[in-house]
Order: structure tokens, then C-alpha cells, then sequence
């Protein structure tokens, strides 16, 4: 995660524990978020790097994956590629980890949005600054929503949110989750970023994730 360049960055950093439904695929690189006990949903282009019995940890625990379902409609030949969605499923559940609820609304507008990821961390003043594979948070206002995605920039301060950031590279795949009913439920996943050929992450940078709420019906049919 990037975060606002006045805020330490041990603001962001949090206890693993407090999250164990958000995952990681290659120990710090893609992410993605436990949505049922054998369910994990992530980016499209994330689930296509998973190789054939590849094994991840969640909750100290080691889960093997049994099969991966991107969206049919996924092309995936290029940043910005629409559909980048996808479910992959364990061989067994993970049956003492509580799983996040989908975003089923239509008014992600204007609302806040925590955003999770073990990927690069910096600020928006020098974007990236390094890796560590730490989990560590973001927040930031959804600015558009269109049919296919939910759109936020990286606003510098003081108009910004008060951990205002934007996904490093290696948190694809991590979810933008909104706050209903005393829940988080998942509104977005992390697809891709648009810096306009300047450094990744800085300032102004525009980023997008996968409208979860325009897939509920085909994460569902395949979760059944």
C-alpha cells in the first residue's frame, strides 16, 4: 500500500491476525479475500500465475488450491482489460476464518473504501519505497463508478482521506472493502493503476477496481 507522504508508514502496517481472510498467493504478491470457506476471490490476472496444487497459508494453516475460475470474459492482453475477476477454489474450508460479504449495493459513490495489501509500500511524494510483505491498509474515496469498475484518486493532502492511499505493486487481486451494517463487505478488487507514465503511486495516480456488485450473480452461480 501507498499511503499520504505526512503519515508514517507504520500507520498502515497492521496485526495479520486481526485479518485472516485476506490472502496472499505468492507470500507477499496477489492477493485476495476469503469470501466463503472454500472460496477466494481475486483478479483474473492474478489467478492466471497460480500454478497447477499451489499451497498458501491462512490462519498458520496450509490450503491447497483446486481449481481456478477467471471470468469468461477476461482477455486479459493489457492493463484496463475489463472482467479482471476471478474465484479460486480450495481443495478443503477454512472453516476458523470468518469470510467477508459481498457488496451488493449500487451506491459505492462518494463512499470510503479500506483497501488491504501486502505488496510495495511508499508515499505519494516518491511512490514506491520498498517490500517487506507486511499487511498493511489504505483508505480512499470512490471519485466514479461505471459497469465495470470503481474508480478512486490518490488526493494529496488536506483534502484526502486520513490514511488516503492507493495499491502498490503485488496487492492485485486485494480487495476495496466498504463498511455496511457493522460489516466490510467486498466492493472492489485491485486490477490496475493509471499514473500516466509517471512513477507508480505518486500523487494524482487513478486506480481502479473491479466492480464486485456487477458480479454477484456469476460469483455465486460458480460458488454453489
Amino acid at each position: 500500500m501507498i499511503i499520504r507522504h505526512d503519515v508514517p508508514d507504520q500507520q498502515s502496517l497492521i496485526n495479520e491476525r486481526e485479518y485472516p481472510g485476506i490472502i496472499t498467493f505468492f507470500q507477499g504478491d496477489g492477493a485476495g479475500t476469503l469470501i466463503t470457506p472454500f472460496w477466494i476471490l481475486t483478479a483474473a490476472h492474478t489467478a492466471r500465475n497460480i500454478p497447477n496444487f499451489h499451497t498458501i497459508a491462512i490462519a498458520d494453516s496450509s490450503y491447497t488450491i483446486d481449481k481456478v475460475v477467471p471470468h469468461p470474459g477476461f482477455v486479459g492482453n493489457e492493463p484496463g482489460d475489463v472482467d479482471d475477476i476471478a474465484l479460486v477454489k480450495l481443495a478443503s474450508p477454512v472453516n476458523e476464518v470468518a469470510t467477508f460479504d459481498l457488496y451488493e449495493g449500487e451506491s459505492e459513490l462518494g463512499q470510503e473504501v479500506l483497501l488491504f495489501g501486502r505488496g510495495d509500500y511508499g508515499n505519494g511524494e516518491v511512490g514506491i519505497i520498498g517490500t517487506d510483505k507486511k499487511l498493511r491498509k489504505a483508505t480512499n474515496l470512490v471519485d466514479e463508478v461505471n459497469d465495470y469498475w470503481i474508480k478512486f484518486r490518490f488526493d494529496a493532502p488536506p483534502n484526502c482521506t486520513v490514511l488516503e492511499g492507493v495499491s502498490g505493486i503485488g496487492d492485485s487481486g486485494g480487495p476495496a472493502l466498504i463498511e455496511k451494517e457493522d460489516k466490510l463487505s467486498v466492493a472492489g478488487v485491485s486490477s490496475w493503476q493509471d499514473h500516466e507514465d509517471e512513477a507508480y503511486g505518486l500523487y494524482e495516480a487513478v486506480e481502479y477496481y473491479t466492480r464486485v456488485s456487477r458480479y454477484i450473480s456469476w460469483i455465486r452461480s460458480i460458488c454453489e
